[in-house]
């Protein structure tokens, strides 16, 4: 019986493992851009104060369907099939033919985003006045949604070339994406108010949508940029083409998880709009109902959401990661990889559950002077464990080719919140969306690992 070698995870060569190495470089991105997105929004809610917060909340359903449509299933799919594309090749074959392939899958779901994106652009665009009016129920979005059509196209693109990293198990350039976005969306938000402070003018909401679209074309001009000088180095990358037979195999990957994220969206938007009429059903007053949506969307949840930089950097690397195990068919680091990433998320959500329980009232006081924001956040605290766990599993889902029996497990998830939304929101207030969010993601968890029960246990 061979003896386990201990030694050999305690070598420095252990720490070069590109998952490692990756999830450092993801992790510490996502925490950074997250920290630059508190101030910021921190920022917003001086200028704004929690009814602009709610207006700027009501178009981030259209960019997340957009996105949705356009480039979500097909950068998952470019990741997947770059990663197995290297994995389905002896370790002998020569590194041009595994480049070739690679470069294929990502030049060949570029052309399919941008074709996407830029029809969506022009559709967004010249009807924004009909979306705001009679979709979204606010005028005042007509601008903010012009502007944000504009980054349709290099968002796609971005997405796509960060696929393709992420195949690579490259997730430096990612990153660095990450935080350039940020930092140039902070930076053009910020130069723009100090011009118009000087002015005397006042700030306008569409300043924040300009600031999306800057972060948007730096980073997609840095991820260009990183992609061509990696090409030039590579000899597969030149001889790469696009290919019908790429495309359709991306297009079956993607179809799902595009639908997935369509129907999500979908829901999403009926959510966001549903909600506050819900509010004013309870008892709220209109400008009330969208002031608490303000601050759920603003400042409770994003700040709930800020440790997901973990399990969101986790989540990119271990879908590229599962697939190659299952192309090996090494159901065992599948077994692994699930064990680890269950424990490690569940155990991240205990410890902020009750970090967030504790310090509500100094979270909610020091960072946006609201007793509104401090209650939300004691009340989403106990969400935390179920919340970052359900992407890290989405993703192994994901990882081995479910994209169809995640699309189900998350549409029957949001389904069940919309309930809550429609039935218990009138009756007592804001409380019946805080249930809602805790029931639908232990339901999910509960789906997710029942349809990866193969894995858990040994057969």
């Amino acid at each position: 019986m061979k003896q386990l070698n201990v030694a050999q995870y305690l070598k420095p060569r252990y720490l070069k493992n590109p998952i490692v190495l990756g999830t450092f470089f993801l992790t510490f991105a996502g925490l950074l851009t997250k920290l630059i997105g508190f101030f910021y929004r921190i920022f917003l809610s001086r200028i704004f104060k929690e009814e602009g917060l709610g207006i700027i909340g009501l178009i981030a359903p259209v960019s997340v369907l957009v996105h949705s449509i356009c480039a979500a299933g097909i950068q998952s799919a470019i990741t997947r099939y770059v990663a197995a594309s290297h994995a389905s090749y002896a370790p002998h074959a020569k590194q041009e033919k595994k480049s070739a392939h690679a470069y294929g899958y990502l030049f060949t779901g570029i052309a399919m985003a941008l074709t996407l994106s830029s029809l969506t652009a022009y559709l967004v665009f010249t009807n924004a006045a009909f979306i705001s009016r009679t979709i979204i129920g606010e005028p005042r979005c007509t601008p903010l949604l012009q502007i944000s059509a504009l980054s349709f196209p290099l968002a796609s693109l971005h997405s796509c070339i960060n696929g393709f990293f992420y195949g690579l198990k490259k997730a430096s350039v990612p990153a660095s994406s990450m935080i350039i976005e940020q930092l140039t969306r902070v930076f053009t938000v910020y130069v723009l108010y100090s011009m118009f402070l000087r002015l005397g003018a006042k700030m306008s909401l569409s300043f924040v949508c300009l600031g999306m679209f800057a972060g948007e074309f730096v980073s997609a001009s840095f991820s260009s940029f990183m992609l061509f000088i990696m090409s030039k180095d590579s000899d597969g990358g030149a001889g790469a083409s696009l290919s019908l037979k790429k495309g359709k195999e991306l297009l079956m990957l993607a179809f799902p998880i595009s639908l997935n994220r369509i129907c999500i969206s979908l829901l999403s938007t009926v959510e966001t709009l549903q909600l506050p009429k819900m509010l004013i059903s309870s008892g709220l007053a209109s400008s009330t109902a969208l002031s608490v949506y303000g601050v759920f969307s603003g400042m409770a949840f994003p700040l709930i959401m800020f440790p997901s930089a973990v399990t969101g950097a986790a989540s990119s690397l271990l879908m590229p990661s599962v697939s190659e195990a299952q192309a090996a068919n090494n159901k065992r680091r599948i077994r692994h990889i699930f064990y680890a990433a269950l424990g490690i998320c569940f155990a991240l959500g205990v410890v902020c559950m009750f970090f967030f329980l504790l310090f509500a009232n100094i979270l909610g006081d020091i960072l946006f002077h609201s007793e509104a924001a401090a209650a939300q956040i004691r009340a989403l605290a106990f969400v935390c464990p179920f919340l970052y766990m359900s992407g890290t599993l989405a993703s192994i889902l994901h990882g081995l080719g479910k994209t169809g029996t995640t699309f189900v497990f998350n549409l029957l998830s949001i389904s069940l919140r919309l309930g809550f939304v429609f039935f218990l929101v009138p009756s007592i207030g804001f409380s019946g969306y805080i249930y809602g969010i805790l029931c639908s993601q232990i339901f999910l968890d509960l789906l997710i690992i029942l349809a990866l029960r193969r894995y858990i246990v040994y057969n």
